[in-house]
């Protein structure tokens, strides 16, 4: 069906191949100018994820050398083996992460075509993807987000693939990818409930007439495949933090986040300190004269200075974050309204947030002046801001523009794109021939917006990891619309 189309780019009527190799030279131009604007600070998460990156390039695997039980391995492995591998570690991660990004854009536009056996559809995400600049930014961050992104893109491929045809080593893939996912951030755990969904809704929805004559013992077993490789993979992380922590888990951190939304104002519910035997047990670890100082300073309600002062009293990661999310339920469940509300809020907010902060590379923080606190010894900022390695930065001044005018900043944008993907993914799930594609795919946008909803405080980098599956529907809904377009142009 593709190849009867001709597109127009720029005034130019264009074979589908020659439209989509535009579209993708244009993409690899704006990537490499990303690169070309340095790297950002190593500083908060960047940082730390490049100390845990130094101890697996020193073979420390599991990162059993340090006693953390909110941070799992993945993105550490990635950094510690460019910096076991090259010279420059930290232009290799920046430009690895720009290939990633312009690899999970391809795999998104492989996905909607598939769906709609349309080469349009691929065309319609390279498009939009060429104009987008907020999620490329994180390409030059020492931060999950680009690698997380990729991953879940990667497993989608697969279970695509595995719903068409399920076979044993389709199912060995899904689940790899599942626990590579799993690895970078454990909030893809669940992935597979919509996994599951899309499984099931598409023997009532079928991609192609010859899906009934699945064997269902053959997807069975491949799914019980899928779940042992899931397992397999992750289970020397779980043995780690048994040995550590005396806990079969993935990651101890639902504490932490849960007391930002139920302590902190404003997107968060505000409640205050329960009195509940939780409660009295932290002010006790803490101490009266310690309590008392952050009580006055009402800065308890902050998370890492309740969890930092936890820690130096004596209670491990893991018990820290134990003992918070006990006293977060003990304060909901003595006001579980006021939370729902603000819950609520937070998931319309999830999808409305403006993408104010953006990771800023060297040249912009050099242009600006006094984006290292005031330092402008060179040799002083390389070896305080980025571990001594090599940096770079030159101004772009094309890629300044659009990311001062970037749509992600105006909230009448995203409004703008939440309503649309929300119309788009009603059609995609209305339309017979790509319901179990549309359900799979509302799934997966619902229980990345509840999770976060539920346990953070919304912001663009948790909204970018859904930007590819927005970028699907819409592009599976706009192909739709054209072909319905086309058949009453037709029949007139």
């Amino acid at each position: 069906m593709s190849g009867e189309h001709k597109y127009v780019l720029m005034g130019w009527r264009l074979k589908p191949k020659l439209a989509l190799a535009i579209l993708f030279i244009l993409l690899l131009t704006k990537v490499v100018a990303f690169v070309l604007r340095g790297p950002s600070p190593l500083i908060w998460d960047a940082n730390y994820y490049w100390i845990l990156g130094g101890s697996v390039a020193e073979g420390d695997w599991l990162l059993t050398g340090h006693e953390v039980a909110f941070r799992t391995p993945g993105y550490p492995w990635l950094v510690g083996s460019l910096q076991r591998l090259t010279s420059s570690p930290l232009w290799s991660l920046v430009c690895v992460q720009a290939g990633l990004w312009l690899a999970t854009v391809m795999l998104a536009a492989s996905l909607a075509r598939q769906f709609v056996d349309d080469m349009r559809a691929a065309a319609v995400v390279l498009a939009i993807a060429a104009v987008m600049v907020s999620s490329l930014t994180y390409v030059n961050a020492v931060l999950t987000e680009t690698l997380f992104t990729f991953a879940v893109l990667v497993h989608l491929w697969f279970v695509a693939r595995f719903v068409r045809q399920p076979n044993v080593m389709l199912g060995a893939l899904v689940g790899a990818t599942l626990a590579a996912a799993m690895l970078i951030r454990p909030v893809a755990m669940l992935l597979w409930v919509a996994d599951v969904g899309f499984l099931l809704v598409s023997r009532w929805a079928p991609l192609t007439p010859e899906k009934h004559q699945h064997c269902w013992r053959r997807t069975l077993i491949s799914v019980a495949v899928a779940g042992v490789v899931t397992l397999g993979c992750v289970t020397p992380w779980l043995a780690r933090n048994h040995a550590m922590f005396g806990k079969w888990m993935m990651t101890e951190f639902v504490g932490r986040n849960i007391w930002i939304v139920t302590f902190q104002d404003g997107s968060g519910a505000g409640l205050p300190m329960p009195t509940s035997d939780s409660a009295a047990r932290l002010k006790s670890v803490i101490g009266q004269a310690g309590w008392e100082k952050l009580r006055q300073a009402d800065r308890w309600r902050e998370t890492w200075t309740v969890s930092k002062t936890l820690t130096r009293s004596g209670l491990d990661d893991a018990e820290t974050d134990q003992l918070m999310k006990a006293v977060a339920f003990d304060a909901i469940a003595q006001d579980p309204t006021s939370y729902a509300k603000k819950t609520i809020r937070r998931w319309l907010n999830f999808w409305r947030t403006r993408a104010t902060e953006l990771p800023e590379p060297l040249s912009v923080l050099e242009h600006s002046g006094g984006g290292f606190d005031g330092q402008t010894n060179r040799q002083e900022i390389v070896k305080q801001y980025f571990a001594g390695e090599r940096i770079w930065g030159r101004q772009v001044a094309i890629i300044d523009t659009a990311l001062r005018h970037r749509a992600s900043n105006s909230l009448m944008a995203t409004t703008l794109v939440m309503v649309l993907s929300g119309l788009a993914t009603m059609l995609v799930v209305l339309h017979r021939p790509t319901r179990a594609a549309g359900v799979w795919f509302a799934l997966i946008l619902a229980y990345f917006s509840a999770v976060t909803a539920v346990l953070e405080i919304p912001g663009y980098r948790y909204r970018m990891i859904v930007e590819p599956m927005m970028l699907i529907v819409i592009a599976m809904a706009v192909v739709l619309l054209i072909r319905k377009w086309d058949s009453r142009r037709l029949a007139r």
